[in-house]
């Protein structure tokens, strides 16, 4: 189907100009014909509508927004599929949702690299609290960056794209288990092959306030890898010295390596933002056990970067190989005391079996 102008979907939906394209599709500005109310239509590429999972994906991404309603996410109206082709099967599928009014943070940044501690505040406690309904969904983003929050005339942010969220524990909705994300600001744990939980979230929204607070990310590298790699195994750089200790704090926590040292989820890290706002002090993070995230891991990861490279051209990029989630294995020294633990019990019995005892 040939995305034009004065196209009409669903005889509903009629196009007018193209606002951007993605990795799934186009997104277009569009009049409701029936509510004659102004939309944002994404439709899924053409390329990938022969491909069920990816279809599916789409449905899954229109039903996980649908489900959160909260004035920092960009809301969903509707969702579609139609033919291409007059007569034929229905594979084009599309999407309705909220058109905001503003641009997105990275506009903001191209424009003003750094941004005021108080506006930069504002902004990671007004995500958080978006944030917030999705956890309690059970559903993490996994792809909070500036290009997906949109700040409006008065100021508000808005979350938008949860095309790659997922719920939480359950069966990965993208091709292979792959964990999707834009680099640099993916979390270790995801870059290391694990789940992303919604302390993911708030590790990313802290890459995104030490860009706005610094002028520039804390990790960058000349391939999607090695920045990953820095994600996993580099501590961030200290902020200016002009950054507000407390803040300065704040940010550092929020990208703590082990996720259970940085706040759980968008909850409570605003209300951590609201107390540092405050003049008041954060809260010690909870204890949860042992970390989850060891060097261990982070040397898997290292390993893993030699087998992105050689698999990468299996139909995926390489940062999707890099950061696949990975079953999980027994370390060398695991197996070395399992195996001394089998011999010392043969030993044993085979004293007990030849040993005299009265």
């Amino acid at each position: 189907m040939a995305l034009t102008p004065g196209l009409l979907l669903s005889d509903r939906y009629r196009l007018t100009s193209r606002i951007a394209e993605g990795g799934m599709g186009e997104v277009w500005r569009a009049e409701d014909q029936r509510l004659a109310r102004t939309v944002a239509v994404k439709i899924l590429k053409s390329e990938l509508t022969s491909d069920p999972e990816f279809v599916d994906r789409f449905r899954t991404e229109a039903r996980i927004t649908a489900a959160l309603n909260h004035p920092g996410i960009a809301a969903v109206y509707d969702y579609g599929e139609v033919a291409s082709i007059a007569g034929g099967p229905e594979d084009t599928a599309f999407l309705v949702m909220e058109l905001v009014s503003g641009e997105p943070l990275s506009a903001v940044l191209a424009r003003q690299p750094r941004i005021a501690v108080p506006r930069v505040l504002d902004v990671i406690e007004q995500t958080g609290r978006a944030l917030q309904v999705a956890h309690n969904h059970q559903l993490v983003h996994r792809d909070i960056k500036p290009g997906n929050l949109m700040v409006t005339p008065a100021g508000q942010v808005k979350i938008t794209d949860f095309g790659i969220a997922k719920v939480a524990f359950q069966v990965p909705i993208t091709k292979g288990g792959m964990v999707m994300g834009t680099a640099q600001y993916l979390s270790p744990e995801q870059a290391a092959g694990h789940e992303a939980v919604p302390a993911s979230d708030v590790y990313a929204l802290g890459v995104v306030a030490y860009e706005c607070l610094a002028g520039k990310r804390p990790f960058n590298a000349e391939t999607p890898i090695a920045v990953a790699m820095q994600q996993v195994n580099n501590p961030p750089p200290p902020l200016p010295a002009d950054i507000p200790p407390p803040v300065t704090d704040l940010v550092m926590r929020m990208l703590a390596k082990d996720p259970q040292q940085r706040f759980d989820d968008g909850a409570s890290l605003a209300t951590a933002v609201s107390a540092v706002r405050a003049g008041r002090g954060m809260a010690a993070p909870a204890q949860h056990g042992a970390p989850t995230l060891h060097a261990t891991q982070a040397a898997e990861a290292a390993v893993a970067v030699r087998e992105a490279q050689q698999r990468a051209g299996a139909g995926y990029s390489a940062i999707d190989v890099l950061v696949a989630p990975k079953p999980q294995r027994h370390s060398a020294v695991s197996w070395l005391l399992t195996l001394l633990i089998v011999a010392l019990a043969a030993l044993a019995m085979l004293l007990l079996a030849t040993q005299p005892w009265n």
